[in-house]
């Protein structure tokens, strides 16, 4: 027995090294395959990165993009609240604050310095421009002139200083000037950061113009006629500044009509005492701000109206006469005669003044309103649409 369990001990002995061998073999294979895993997982990860991962864009690159994102911006705002500075003609200048709708309406101020200040407004593509004397005299007119301007709507081109305002102000217009067309072949460059209302503004130059840029927005734009800060108006806004103006345009039809000139030639009626009449003849010509020749052809001129007051003095004493006051229609081109009936005494000196003013009148100053009620409208209307391209041919989505 003690053979034989020794010959059992001796097999069992001889055994169990190959079976631990075999069980401590396989786990050696375990950190290869978990490390092979990682391994292949790292791999997927980096390759995964390197397709997914984003360009990095150059500068003038991440410009461009903020410039095109602020020209939509404008192109798609409806209205802009412009304050700032004009260079216009002989390096004239003027502060300015105005108001510029999507559809061209425009309201607001250019100042001279020292209370010498016009408001300008610009509806259905006329401008119209009042103020005092002083600022009158600033903005280049004659004494004379101003005198017979001060305090008077006065219709005149939309240039102010040589620059069309409008035209170069828009929102639309001015969001296409800002940088590269659709093509986006133009340069832009880097120009230098400044602080608008504490915070840093981005210069990006794209040709003669220099745009400031807050989070892919225009705060500040220049250019050789104008330095603005840009202040957007939302539909809101816009709707209120319309309403606002609409008492103005309606009482347009007191403007001076600057298109016509008018000249008078005054008499006394014959035989004069003690029933007399001053008389006058006026004669209007037409002075167009924008005139066109065709050979043999006469262009047709509408009829104007003239604001009249004749006034009297006799014996020394100015007497007032309503009865010779008031509105007159008349030919554009043509004549009308005036009179102002008056008794005199026997030996009393008798003299008279008059002035006549061509004036828009209320026919004209009616479609202005019925353009500026067509404004306000369109503009509403645009301002629910936006427009995502550059392009001109670009139909808006609403």
């Amino acid at each position: 027995m003690t053979t034989e369990r020794s010959a059992a001990d001796t097999a069992e002995t001889a055994t169990t090294p190959e079976t631990v061998t075999v069980v401590a073999g396989r786990r050696r294979w375990w950190p290869w395959a978990i490390l092979l895993v990682v391994v292949a997982l790292a791999v997927a990860a980096v390759t995964t990165w390197l397709v997914t991962k984003p360009h990095t864009k150059s500068p003038e690159a991440a410009a461009r993009d903020d410039l095109k994102s602020a020209q939509l911006a404008l192109i798609n705002a409806p209205g802009v609240h412009f304050t700032g500075s004009l260079l216009g003609k002989d390096a004239k200048g003027a502060r300015l604050d105005l108001r510029i709708t999507n559809d061209g309406v425009v309201s607001g101020t250019f100042d001279y310095g020292f209370g010498k200040t016009l408001t300008y407004l610009v509806v259905d593509g006329k401008a119209f421009l009042q103020g005092g004397r002083d600022a009158w005299i600033a903005h280049g007119f004659i004494p004379e002139s101003a005198d017979w301007y001060q305090n008077e709507q006065v219709l005149r081109t939309t240039d102010f200083l040589d620059v069309d305002v409008p035209a170069q102000l828009k929102p639309e217009r001015l969001g296409r000037r800002l940088g590269p067309g659709p093509d986006q072949a133009d340069p832009v460059t880097l120009g230098a950061s400044t602080l608008i209302d504490g915070r840093s503004a981005d210069g990006v130059i794209s040709g003669g113009v220099t745009t400031y840029l807050v989070s892919g927005h225009a705060r500040r734009i220049t250019d050789p006629n104008f330095d603005v800060l840009v202040t957007p108006m939302n539909a809101d806004e816009v709707a209120q500044f319309y309403r606002d103006l609409r008492p103005t345009v309606t009482a347009l039809d007191r403007a001076d009509n600057t298109e016509t000139r008018v000249s008078a030639e005054t008499s006394w009626s014959t035989p004069c005492g003690p029933a007399c009449s001053a008389l006058a003849v006026l004669t209007s010509t037409p002075q167009p701000f924008v005139s066109i020749t065709l050979p043999g052809v006469t262009p047709h001129v509408d009829d104007i109206f003239v604001s009249y007051q004749m006034s009297l003095t006799i014996g020394g004493v100015e007497t007032p006469r309503p009865d010779c006051s008031g509105v007159l229609q008349m030919p554009g081109n043509g004549t009308a005669p005036l009179s102002c009936g008056f008794t005199a005494g026997p030996g009393q000196t008798v003299s008279s003044t008059l002035t006549a003013r061509p004036i828009l009148g209320r026919a004209r100053a009616d479609a202005l309103v019925a353009a500026f009620d067509t404004s306000a409208k369109q503009s509403g209307e645009r301002a629910k649409c936006t427009i995502t391209s550059l392009s001109e041919s670009a139909t808006p989505h609403c």
